[in-house]
């Protein structure tokens, strides 16, 4: 901390300066923000319209239930679709703009100038969730939260952003042109949001009744053990998924780290979607920046 105090990134410093400084990233927060706001608001007054005893306590700590889980999911989408627009230009746009050539002749390492531009676009993005908390925490006002959830999605959506930012900055390296990276930044972001859940939706109305054996035979046990633990491992894939899940988990297991999951006579213990989610995501996310510093350091040594 004291090196980092004493000798910043100055690519860190030029992104953030230059960010902060335009118009732009306070007009994007406030949209942010408004989006979130009157989505929140559609939905209260929605669900309070359709309540027959609005203002009782189970009918309101549900209320605050569906506040929550509406907030986080409109954070995910938002966060997992802002984000590749900051970080699929890093690499490509400095060479539209002629200026990549520059920064080679510099003395700025390629290790700092990835991580400069990461941490640029992270510190943006740690801003869009950390001001949209307030709109989580009125589901404490109105019950039917614990702190544990509001911890879990922090952590859910955090680690999303560093994985969208290393995909979107993997794909700046790979891509001539800004307009490539972000196609694919956005192709697998789409996969993550959107495809997983299908997939996982899928998998679940087929491999019910073959994990039951409606009508048919039931397979091996080592089968089904391990079509569980892929069941769950895919549930983790997915920020939506893995999300859902472990608030599923919780309300009915009243756990956020191992349960049982039934198999006939045998008990599996399964370790909560939001685990493997993490732990996988922090993974990829950090192979890939790794990858993205290794293909500039190439490109400086050609």
């Amino acid at each position: 901390m004291r090196r980092a105090l004493s000798d910043p990134n100055p690519m860190l410093v030029k992104e953030l300066r230059g960010r902060m400084r335009d118009t732009r990233a306070f007009v994007m927060l406030t949209v942010y923000l408004a989006v979130l706001g009157c989505f929140t608001s559609i939905v209260y007054a929605s669900y309070t319209s359709m309540t027959a005893t609005p203002g009782s306590w189970g009918a309101m700590a549900y209320a605050g239930k569906v506040l929550f889980s509406t907030v986080v999911l409109l954070e995910i989408f938002l966060v997992a679709f802002i984000t590749p627009a900051f970080t699929a230009g890093a690499i490509s746009g400095e060479r539209e703009r002629k200026t990549y050539e520059v920064l080679r002749t510099t003395l700025l390492p390629a290790r700092r100038l990835v991580l400069g531009k990461l941490g640029a676009a992270l510190a943006y993005v740690l801003l869009l969730i950390l001001t949209a908390v307030p709109l989580e925490s009125l589901a404490f006002m109105l019950g039917g939260v614990v702190a544990e959830e509001l911890v879990l999605a922090l952590a859910i959506l955090l680690v999303t952003a560093f994985a969208v930012a290393a995909v979107g900055l993997f794909a700046s390296t790979l891509a001539r042109t800004t307009l490539i990276a972000t196609v694919i930044a956005y192709a697998a972001v789409l996969l993550m949001v959107v495809g997983i859940p299908l997939l996982v939706l899928i998998a679940a109305i087929v491999g019910d009744p073959l994990l039951g054996g409606y009508g048919r035979a039931t397979p091996p046990e080592v089968v089904q053990i391990i079509l569980v633990y892929l069941f769950f491992f895919v549930l983790g894939l997915s920020p939506i998924t893995a999300a859902g899940a472990t608030e599923v988990i919780l309300t009915q297991e009243e756990t956020i780290w191992f349960f049982k999951a039934s198999l006939r006579a045998r008990a599996l213990w399964v370790p909560s979607p939001w685990m493997v989610y993490v732990a996988l995501h922090l993974l990829t996310g950090a192979v890939l920046v790794a990858l993205a510093i290794r293909r500039v350091r190439r490109q400086e040594t050609k």
